[in-house]
């Protein structure tokens, strides 16, 4: 209600860090912006909702009683009713609208505004990259899934014989059958089991290592739906997987199977079977090598990005000075002059300015649509007040033009700097350089003359933002309430910030100094997420690898002793070991060769997924394939290698007498 609005709902992370958890502030007043306000409320921990909020005040809130400037942001949220539907909410709304401004939403340009689903807005940022993860996660575990099948075919083949005796005691086919099918789910199901403890203490480890940017949300692995995916994934795996070899039994002739139990290498259904399995295995792994070579590429040249600043020595901190005496302009100016005198008198400080919008620090910009009157109109251009000294603090180059002085004050001639890509839309550096803006905000008589061109810098997203069209100010002309400002120290960066803020909050105790950083935190910060992701995807591609190799040799391990008599025979006829060993080195490749051919073409088919799920992601090229595709031949073979060892040691005469 207006008049009895002055109370507010804080953040539980601001009630333990500020309060100390003390039950005792509800009831207590606070100043936000030296309004008072009455603590009514403590959020549930975890709600930080919109933008790491840390106070709610409500809706009614007096816009006059508390200062604030520039464009004020509003969003606004609803639960639908049991059972409407989204789209149909969407037409009501529409038709609303309509009622209220008849014609509006005809009308060219309209403002159209559509509502979004809570839950599709806050999972945008990381929804793309999860599947990514997901992807690896699931081409990982139809490696593994591959290396248990080959494990079940040896099993099933050496308890042929066994098979075979139950056969001719009665046993139907649908009674071994069962067997098997009740013997794979069990062991899936201890796996599973085992896997879940391992799961919870990989979560753990992983909660731990994960970057703090990222824990905005607590998940536990002993949740109800992970543990019913866990059960349903086992229940169906050990059922596939006990299927499968029992369809092997279709052809078991217990007569035969008595007498002698026939290798593997006779059974031309089960080597086959194992060969389709190790191709598939390639064919997976080649693919997964591909993602993560592209995700590492990726961020590679996302760490090599031209910011347009440099990051070390940077010291940074917010200052803001609504709700404080400093509301005229004349005092804004004066507040922000005598901040930067005291940062550069600190002895290792080298240079200072200010900026109202930091890269790697905001993503809300304002922005006008500027027409110079040299002809070219940049239909959106970014606006921003930037001090004298701000950018030879950010080591931001003037490729044209200069820098601002202490020349631009308010009442002098009103001038601004332009980025490269304002620049580039208007036609070129003389196109715009000495020319005029012809206004600013709508304002008739409040344009401005570009005196200067500076070097394109990323904002909002960092590396892998898309630069955009930036026109900068002088704040003296129109001192901003807030602003961040910089500085460049010599020496240990860190060792500077407690320095800085001190002499930043000596000037006037009441304005409030914060978020202190250096500009190298903030950086890492803003590549937490993207790294935390290409290190993921690249550990799930060495471990697919790995798992591939382990499949790979045991095939190659198995099949040297199922064959161990023929390749006795060969050798006590005069076949060298080192002959045999390049004749199962061959032999054995050629699944491998196989699974590539079809892994270059899904890796293809991946990196145009890539390209069209993440906006930083290259293609995958042919160069990419043949990396990961020479990588994994040369382990492959390497394996197989190793498994043919046994080869050396083999005595002719022992395999002969034991037959």
């Amino acid at each position: 209600v207006e008049g009895k609005n002055g109370v507010a709902v804080i953040s539980y992370g601001l009630w333990q860090q500020f309060f100390g958890g003390d039950p005792r502030v509800l009831g207590s007043t606070v100043h936000l912006d030296n309004v008072p306000l009455t603590v009514v409320g403590i959020a549930p921990p975890g709600l930080d909702y919109p933008a790491k909020t840390a106070v709610w005040t409500p809706s009614v809130f007096n816009l006059a009683r508390i200062p604030k400037s520039g464009v004020v942001w509003r969003e606004v949220f609803g639960r639908l009713k049991p059972g409407l539907t989204l789209a149909r909410a969407e037409s009501m709304f529409d038709a609303d609208r309509e009622h209220l401004s008849p014609g509006v939403l005809k009308q060219e340009g309209a403002d159209r505004v559509k509502l979004i689903p809570l839950r599709e807005q806050l999972a945008g940022p990381v929804r793309r990259a999860s599947l990514v993860l997901l992807g690896a996660v699931s081409f990982v575990l139809l490696i593994a899934c591959a290396n248990v099948a080959n494990l079940l075919l040896t099993r099933i083949t050496e308890r042929r014989k066994e098979l075979a005796l139950r056969a001719s005691l009665g046993a139907s086919r649908a009674r071994l059958a069962q067997q098997l099918i009740t013997e794979s789910v069990l062991l899936t199901g201890l796996a599973a089991a085992a896997g879940m403890l391992v799961a919870h203490w990989a979560a753990r480890l992983a909660t731990a290592a994960q970057p703090a940017q990222l824990t905005t949300q607590n998940y536990t692995i002993l949740d109800w739906r992970v543990l019913g995916f866990a059960v349903g994934l086992a229940v169906l795996t050990g059922f596939v997987f006990g299927v499968l070899p029992a369809s092997l039994i279709g052809r078991l002739q217990p007569t035969e199977d008595l007498v002698r139990a026939p290798s593997d290498g006779s059974n031309t259904r089960v080597r086959r079977l194992r060969s389709a399995l190790v191709a598939l295995q390639v064919a997976l792994t080649l693919v997964l090598l591909g993602g993560s070579i592209v995700m590492g590429r990726s961020f590679s040249k996302m760490l090599g990005a031209d910011l347009g600043y440099r990051t070390d020595h940077v010291i940074t901190m917010n200052v803001s000075l609504a709700g404080t005496r400093y509301d005229k302009p004349e005092l804004r100016t004066q507040y922000y002059h005598d901040a930067l005198d005291r940062l550069r008198k600190v002895p290792g400080i080298e240079a200072a300015g200010g900026i109202d919008a930091l890269p790697l620090a905001t993503n809300a910009f304002m922005g006008i649509d500027a027409e110079l009157d040299s002809g070219p109109k940049i239909e959106f251009s970014c606006v921003m007040w930037a001090t004298t000294d701000y950018f030879r603090t950010m080591r931001t180059a003037i490729v044209a033009g200069r820098d601002f002085t202490s020349k631009d004050q308010q009442g002098a001639a009103r001038v601004a700097i332009v980025n490269e890509e304002f620049a580039r839309d208007a036609g070129g550096s003389q196109a715009v350089l000495g020319h005029h803006v012809k206004s600013i905000f709508g304002k008739s008589g409040s344009g401005v003359t570009i005196v200067g061109i500076a070097h394109t810098v990323h904002y909002d997203a960092g590396p892998a933002d898309k630069p955009m069209p930036i026109l900068f100010l002088p704040p003296d002309q129109n001192p901003y309430p807030f602003m961040t400002l910089v500085a460049r120290v010599n020496g240990r960066t860190e060792e500077y910030l407690p320095i800085a803020r001190d002499a930043i909050q000596s000037v006037d105790r009441q304005v409030p100094v914060f978020d202190v950083k250096t500009l190298d935190q903030r950086l890492a910060e803003n590549l937490a997420r993207p790294r935390f992701y290409t290190t993921a995807v690249l550990f799930f591609g060495a471990f697919g690898l790995l798992l591939a190799v382990i499949g790979v040799y045991g095939v190659a391990s198995y099949s040297i002793l199922q064959r161990t008599h023929e390749l006795g025979v060969r050798i006590a006829i005069g076949a060298s070991a080192q002959r045999m060993r390049w004749m199962l080195l061959r032999q054995s490749l050629l699944p491998v060769s196989v699974g590539m051919v079809v892994g270059v073409a899904g890796a293809f088919g991946l990196g145009q997924f890539l390209q069209h799920l993440l906006d930083t992601a290259q293609r995958v090229d042919a160069l990419t394939c043949a990396i990961a595709a020479a990588a994994l031949a040369a382990i492959a073979s390497l394996a197989v290698w190793s498994a043919t060892q046994r080869i050396l040691r083999l005595d002719p005469m022992q395999v002969l007498r034991a037959e």
